[in-house]
């Protein structure tokens, strides 16, 4: 039997053995054996890229499964045109089970096999939906009105807005931006290019890569120039931060607390503080190096916090005018949305602000906190989720699919 471990690699799916497959018996059958959540899903993904039909059985039994085991699976059975089955699952109680059957449906309607009923179906069904969200459960009706987008059916914006009057948890957003592709061009064709992508650009985030080394984060430069324009994104995915809310100066701060309207910092580094700025009080990079926060972390991560940890904390100093450990949440905020990315050359800005750099800060916050170096208790760790919440938002705004997840990694899980 095929040996479902080998198509793994870190714990994450290898593409390039799942692309050497072409037994689709075997994976079949080794679908059917498996058990562990990772070779589920990578079977599932083989055998979507093989149209093993005669894995359909054991796919449907994996819909209602979590993450990408399940959406795998979705994946895999809209290649087979399974639509019969799709819509099984999307009238399912189990929750994961219609999240990934819609899905599963967007992709099946991505790839122009829907049926000529399929429509009239999932109109019905928002009719459940709604009826769900009405008794205080949870409705997911904007999934239904994602695939009538994608397939250009009719009077998609009457049902988008009455998910809208009665789910008042729907995705309000997502159901906006359905709205306009369709006001614009008769159907959402960016989801449509996105769900026809190959395995490889769709599931890009749960293949194996070797990890290349943390970007090397040159110091802040005095006379750097703006790091792109503020809430505009440089070359890839994820939106580059618009500089926070003015804030005032912290408390004992002589002068301006942000860089210039030219975007330089006052001094060079390693220069003598400004006059009147105050002594930052030290933070042992090594004592953090060792501590729990930090070496849960990955070792990537853990080397891009190495580097710009200490860029923070100067930068504190020198363009808040007062030590890191003594920020509150706001003035945090302000500096890494504002402040970093105007130190730090334009290649560095994006790693600084990336999901995994996000996290790093996050650790550092809580080890602040827990031994006693923070003066504001957990401000440190509400500027991070600050930061957070606000690339979300600029990602919403700008319409960006697919880009970077700055969701929280301790908030609990919303089902």
């Amino acid at each position: 039997m095929l040996d479902a471990s080998l198509l793994l690699h870190g714990g994450k799916i290898d593409a390039v053995a799942i692309s050497q497959l072409t037994d689709a018996d075997a994976v079949a059958a080794a679908l059917g054996a498996a058990t562990a959540p990772e070779q589920k899903a990578a079977l599932a993904v083989a055998a979507g890229r093989l149209k093993a039909t005669q894995a359909k059985a054991a796919l449907v039994a994996q819909l209602p499964s979590e993450g990408f085991t399940g959406r795998a699976a979705a994946w895999a059975l809209a290649q087979l045109g399974a639509e019969a089955e799709l819509v099984a699952a999307v009238k399912a109680d189990a929750l994961d089970a219609r999240e990934n059957g819609y899905w599963g449906l967007m992709v099946l309607a991505a790839r122009g096999a829907a049926g000529t009923q399929l429509a009239a179906t999932l109109v019905a069904q928002l009719g459940t939906e709604i009826e769900r969200a009405k008794a205080g459960k949870t409705g997911l009706g904007e999934h239904a009105c994602r695939v009538l987008a994608i397939m250009g059916a009719p009077k998609v914006e009457e049902h988008i807005q009455k998910v809208i009057e009665n789910d008042r948890f729907c995705d309000r957003f997502e159901l906006q931006r359905l709205r306009k592709a369709v006001q614009d061009g008769g159907r959402d064709s960016d989801s449509v290019r996105e769900l026809t992508a190959p395995f490889t650009t769709l599931f890009a985030d749960q293949l194996f890569s070797e990890a290349p080394p943390a970007p090397a984060v040159p110091a802040p430069s005095a006379n750097a120039p703006l790091a792109g324009a503020p809430g505009k994104a440089p070359p890839g995915k994820g939106p580059v931060a618009k500089p926070a809310s003015p804030q005032a100066p912290h408390p004992g701060a002589s002068g301006a607390g942000a860089p210039g309207d030219d975007g330089e910092l006052d001094q060079e580094p390693g220069a003598a503080p400004a006059p009147g700025a105050p002594t930052a009080l030290p933070i042992d990079w090594k004592a953090f190096a060792a501590s729990p926060e930090c070496t849960a972390l990955p070792a990537q991560v853990k080397g891009l916090i190495g580097q710009l940890g200490p860029a923070l904390e100067q930068l504190a100093v020198r363009a808040i005018q007062a030590p890191l450990v003594d920020l509150n949440g706001q003035e945090f905020a302000a500096l890494l949305l504002q402040v970093l990315p105007q130190a730090l050359p334009q290649q560095a800005v994006q790693a600084a602000l990336s999901p995994q750099a996000l996290n790093g800060y996050q650790a550092l916050a809580k080890y602040l906190h827990r031994v006693g170096l923070a003066t504001q208790g957990e401000e440190l760790l509400s500027g991070v989720k600050l930061v957070r919440r606000e690339l979300t938002e600029q990602m919403r705004r700008s319409g960006i699919l697919n880009g970077p997840d700055y969701s929280d990694p301790d908030a609990p899980k919303v089902t």
